[in-house]
């Protein structure tokens, strides 16, 4: 005899069940946008949220530097039954210095769980760890990478991914100025093609995970002209990681060729520097 499948607890559909779960506590804290409602399937959703007692790994802004937080109490506001209205937050706690915290406050109700608050915000937090990327995207479309992240921190999801696909295009146009200096280049055939043409046409300057994943884009374009606020915020997690990772590819290349070009330099100074004084030879190889 085939069983039912479980009823969710608050009497949601069990519909739900075909949505995401809910997250494990650090993703929730750290990546998760504000009021993004995952179905409680189990009381164990909650109960694993609520007695979190790791760490999570971060920017701790009173430090200005990576840190680790300590989970070390809870608070409760209001509870009205079980899983009815039912609120709490987490504190953590720098365990360089205890004065530095980090909170989080979540809602639990008719099936639904949710952060509805938390300080320092998503973008404050998310913030320091893309200025590595600064030395790729210049001032403007770095500012443009913060900002969107910003956005999606105050539950804005569209604006976000308007900023988000600026700095893709940005990406491209990179290296599409690359290629035109490159002998045998249609520029007629690149200005007539659509956007994953484009990439494929541009795949030897691109990074291969940009080349790979080249439907980014057309997510990036749904979200600004087909998909709704809460549609954008869901997907933005997944979004925001594949345009850092294309960052850190051309990060890595940036990096490489400042040391190419250093050791050349150097190279050639030193080369210069141990020329044969007149009437001198080098030792024969």
């Amino acid at each position: 005899m085939t069983s039912e499948p479980s009823q969710p607890i608050g009497g949601i559909p069990s519909a739900r069940e075909q949505e995401p779960k809910v997250p494990a506590a650090p993703e929730f804290c750290l990546n998760t946008p504000l009021y993004r409602g995952f179905p409680l399937l189990h009381e164990s959703d909650v109960f694993r949220l609520e007695y979190y007692e790791g760490t999570l790994d971060c920017h701790c802004a009173g430090c200005g530097r990576d840190s680790v937080f300590q989970c070390v109490q809870r608070e409760y506001r209001e509870h009205k039954g079980p899983y009815e209205n039912y609120y709490f937050a987490l504190v953590f706690r720098c365990t360089r210095k205890s004065a530095h915290g980090l909170f989080f406050t979540f809602r639990a109700h008719r099936g639904v769980v949710q952060k509805i608050g938390q300080f320092p915000s998503l973008g404050d937090l998310a913030a320091p760890d893309l200025r590595k990327y600064f030395p790729v995207l210049g001032e403007e479309k770095h500012a443009e990478l913060v900002r969107g992240v910003m956005l999606a921190s105050h539950d804005v999801g569209i604006g976000a991914f308007v900023y988000l696909r600026r700095v893709f295009e940005h990406l491209i146009e990179g290296a599409h100025k690359k290629a035109k200096g490159v002998r045998g280049w249609d520029e007629s055939d690149f200005e007539k093609s659509r956007m994953e043409e484009k990439i494929q046409l541009l795949k030897a300057f691109l990074p291969p995970f940009l080349v790979e994943h080249r439907v980014l884009y057309k997510i990036l374009s749904s979200g600004v002209h087909e998909l709704s606020e809460q549609d954008c915020l869901g997907a933005f997690p997944a979004v925001k990681l594949g345009i850092e990772l294309i960052l850190d590819d051309e990060l890595e290349r940036h990096e490489r060729q400042k040391k190419v070009e250093a050791a050349k330099k150097s190279l050639d100074l030193t080369a210069q520097a141990i020329k044969p004084l007149p009437g001198q030879q080098l030792p024969a190889e």
